[in-house]
């Protein structure tokens, strides 16, 4: 497929994936014998599962440049079985689990390579994701959902699959980020020490967002139509992140979007505020995404693999409760300027060295 027909491909079934794992989780795991057990485990697998998938991932794609979207084309296959065919619950959360883990990370790993560092296209695809799960955790139980849903992912998976099967693969090709290639065989050539606390400090900061936003409670959501237009500012946010920072470049993307995401949130018992503020919290996932997938050139299955790894950190501490008092502007605002120092640690380093002078900025990140 052609790069751009392959992201819409790959964030139109980003959407169905997200919908089918969570209208199957809410409706089929509460009330069910161990479901807290079950929830935990599902995470598990369908986002921690996705680093080492990742890794496994990179070391086949040296072979065969169709390993990730042969494991994205299985991971659609698996939630297609797990929604048809009436499993119990734990071989539902692993199946399902397993299913979109592979899902992601083969579509995930494709989209980085096909627009080689640049991030919008990455931003389109994690975007749709959030619709689906808000669809699938609010749309009730419905046979008619089931088959709908059931026939659209049968369609999707089919028409990933003909390319393959015909013998006409291609590697799609995109632009190079910023005028050169990214994809090479050294990580960390700069500076090790300092290359390795900016993943550290990126790692964290996605934790630190995972955890943020699953504690968001505001006093104004309180209907469909809050929701809806919530999960819309996320959904934009994480589009627009990818675009403005193709245009604006990472650092000033990050930096500016969580400045002021920052105040916004601090007030965020307003409804407009709140919004904002979420639209701008959420537009430094491409950023980060595309900024790993920088440090470690070549490896775009582990580059996802891990932000979604954090991703998974982040939400442990909220499976054993979260304090009151983290449920406030100010503990909102607090946490989103945590997130600014991290990421500007992350893709500020490591310290370039130019005529003899220690340049503070890491020009390939932030520009």
């Amino acid at each position: 497929m052609k790069r751009h027909r392959r992201l819409i491909w790959a964030s139109v079934t980003h959407f169905m994936i997200d919908f089918i794992c969570a209208w199957m989780i809410v409706n089929r795991i509460p009330g069910s014998e161990a479901w807290f057990v079950k929830m935990l485990a599902y995470n598990f697998f369908a986002f921690a599962g996705q680093l080492p998938a990742g890794v496994i991932l990179d070391r086949l794609a040296f072979k065969n440049h169709r390993a990730a979207g042969a494991a994205a084309s299985a991971g659609c296959l698996l939630c297609l079985i797990a929604l048809i065919a009436g499993m119990d619950s734990y071989a539902l959360v692993i199946t399902a689990g397993i299913g979109n883990a592979l899902f992601h990370v083969g579509s995930g790993a494709e989209i980085l390579e096909i627009y080689k560092g640049r991030a919008a296209g990455p931003g389109i695809f994690v975007s749709t994701g959030a619709l689906g799960i808000y669809a699938g955790s609010v749309i009730p139980v419905m046979k008619e959902i089931g088959i709908l849903s059931g026939a659209i992912l049968s369609v999707l998976l089919i028409y990933s699959l003909i390319p393959v099967l015909a013998g006409k693969e291609e590697i799609p090709s995109g632009g190079p980020a910023g005028g050169g290639e990214v994809r090479s065989g050294k990580m960390f050539s700069s500076s090790p020490v300092q290359e390795t606390i900016a993943v550290l400090c990126l790692v964290l900061v996605v934790a630190f967002r995972s955890f943020e936003g699953s504690v968001f409670t505001f006093p104004w959501n309180r209907s469909i139509f809050t929701g809806i237009a919530l999960t819309g500012t996320v959904f934009l946010g994480k589009m627009l992140g990818g675009f403005a920072s193709d245009r604006f470049g990472s650092y000033r993307t990050a930096a500016v979007s969580l400045a002021i995401s920052a105040v916004l949130l601090g007030v965020s018992d307003r409804t407009g505020a709140g919004l904002a503020g979420v639209l701008l919290f959420n537009m430094t996932m491409p950023v980060t995404l595309v900024s790993l997938y920088r440090k470690f050139p070549g490896y775009p299955g582990t580059s996802f693999g891990l932000l979604t790894f954090a991703l998974y950190l982040g939400v442990l501490p909220v499976f054993a409760g979260v304090p009151e008092c983290l449920h406030s502007p100010a503990a909102y605002a607090a946490l989103t300027v945590v997130s600014l120092i991290l990421i500007s640690a992350g893709l500020g380093l490591p310290l370039q060295r130019r005529n003899g002078i220690q340049d503070t900025r890491n020009r390939r990140e932030m520009l």
